[in-house]
């Protein structure tokens, strides 16, 4: 079945991602993995997108089981390969292996389709940083002389160490990166920086994401529990949804010209429970934190639908009313524009300052 192909010039680009149909097309897929939101729905989501496209796939895993990524009923076919490391671990297997027989796995039987590698960070540690990043770069090398639809897709933390080479322009010229976020960071963030939020996210607002990746901010708050956010890798337990910050970078048109941003929404389907589906943003997240209606109070001392006015109603940090007393005390200041006036005779008399010797100037 051929994939639909998307125009990335339209603002909405997570649609081509899933559906590899991005326009130009897209070798090399990163997706930002956290360890108390995870990047791995996505993942497995564009997996199983391509099994019911019927596309070529390899899987190649590290650390999940075949089976928790694969969709349910899939296996080895002549459409899908996968390659299990995950209990590969040098110096406890008897089979000894490389990132150079572990590149040959990949390649041997690989014509056409999309390679999907997770916790590639592993491979680091159990080799080292530059073997990888050969492999990578070999592999892909590969991917593009098969051309569209094979791409690469990586499952990587920002904090790994191969993270800061695989993204610049230096390795490839064009990569596609997707950073999911739990719908209460953005809220918090919105509303922190008094920033709308749209599916084509201002500049100072894309910012305000990027330095929250690289802060971490989405384990600090979840390990605290602040903000209404909890540690839900799957996004299953606490939020169903996730809010995806989807970049797109193209060999044409220079640094800036090339790149495409978006803020796009994934939730999980209420009639199939193991597949994500895009839905409008504003579903999600409040698109403009300066936009809210006053709250008015529920059934409460029979003052239903009375709209809040102290600043403990509307939960204010700071009491915007007066007491009795500080008003009579307000009251009491005299105002200088209501005496204008009085009490002057109109007659000014100006003295000359002594002169002094001592002044030093």
């Amino acid at each position: 079945m051929a994939s639909s192909r998307n125009n990335e010039g339209s603002g909405a680009l997570l649609d081509g991602v899933l559906n590899n149909g991005q326009i130009p097309h897209q070798p090399l897929v990163v997706i930002n993995d956290n360890v108390t939101f995870s990047g791995l729905p996505i993942f497995k989501e564009m997996i199983r997108r391509a099994i019911s496209r019927g596309e070529e796939i390899t899987l190649v895993t590290i650390l999940n089981p075949p089976e928790t990524i694969l969709p349910p009923g899939s296996s080895s076919t002549t459409r899908t390969t996968v390659i299990d490391l995950t209990n590969d671990v040098p110096g406890y297997t008897d089979d000894e292996s490389s990132t150079k027989v572990i590149k040959d796995k990949i390649l041997s039987s690989y014509s056409s389709g999309q390679i999907f590698i997770d916790a590639l960070d592993l491979l680091a540690e159990d080799y080292s940083p530059s073997a990888v990043l050969g492999m990578v770069r070999n592999v892909l090398e590969v991917i593009k002389k098969a051309k569209a639809p094979s791409r690469l897709v990586l499952l990587l933390p920002p904090t790994s160490s191969l993270y800061p080479h695989l993204i610049p322009p230096t390795f490839s010229s064009t990569i596609t990166l997707l950073t999911p976020h739990p719908p209460q960071l953005i809220n918090h963030l919105s509303k922190s920086y008094l920033s709308p939020v749209s599916t084509s996210p201002s500049p100072n607002f894309w910012m305000v994401l990027e330095n929250a990746t690289k802060r971490n901010l989405t384990s600090e708050l979840s390990y605290r529990g602040e903000e209404g956010m909890e540690l839900d890798p799957s996004w299953k337990t606490t939020y169903n949804a996730g809010v995806v910050q989807v970049l797109v970078r193209k060999a044409v048109g220079g640094a800036t010209k090339g790149i495409s941003r978006s803020l796009e929404g994934l939730k999980f389907s209420a009639t199939l429970p193991s597949q994500l589906d895009l839905v409008e943003l504003g579903e999600l997240v409040q698109l403009n934190p300066l936009s809210t209606p006053l709250p008015t109070l529920s059934s409460q001392n029979n003052e239903v639908g009375r709209t809040a006015q102290t600043h403990a109603e509307l939960d204010l940090p700071f009491n915007l009313n007066l007491t009795d007393a500080q008003r009579r005390q307000r009251g009491a200041v005299p105002l200088p524009y209501a005496h204008e006036g009085e009490g002057a005779s109109g007659d000014l008399i100006w003295e000359d300052e002594e002169e002094t010797d001592d002044e030093e100037i």
